[in-house]
């Protein structure tokens, strides 16, 4: 064999090595985190949130878990993401005896198999009409 048949073969088992790595970590444990579009909500309102990749793509058919107000800390609630990996909250409840409680918080995914489990660590304050 010629000696730029050997370059050839050599650069095209590094393409392939390159292209195998890439697709493993694409597919594979890849980072997430969660985003609000909210720090405090009118009572009865509603705010918004989306759980998104490393690559900023929306995670899509997804559980996130988070607390209402009042709720004790052993309580969650679900909300699932859509095709575009937003999910929405709609008629926050104010609770006039909660207190310093008044906020959905502790969001949470869990995470599978190919995406890693991640947590919001701000909270949503509620405030009445």
């Amino acid at each position: 064999m010629e000696k730029q048949s050997y370059f050839l073969i050599i650069l095209l088992v590094a393409f392939v090595i390159c292209m195998g790595v890439f697709w493993f970590q694409f597919n594979n444990d890849v980072s997430t985190f969660i985003i609000l579009n909210e720090t405090e909500v009118q009572e009865n309102g509603s705010f918004s949130g989306m759980l998104m990749d490393a690559y900023s793509n929306g995670v899509a058919n997804q559980t996130i878990t988070f607390h209402k107000p009042g709720y004790q800390m052993g309580t969650i609630v679900d909300a699932q993401t859509d095709e575009k990996g937003e999910f929405t909250i709609t008629n926050v409840e104010y609770l006039p005896d909660a207190g310093d409680e008044n906020y959905y918080g502790d969001f949470t995914f869990a995470g599978n198999g190919k995406y890693k489990g991640c947590s919001y660590e701000g909270n949503v304050t509620v405030v009445p009409n």
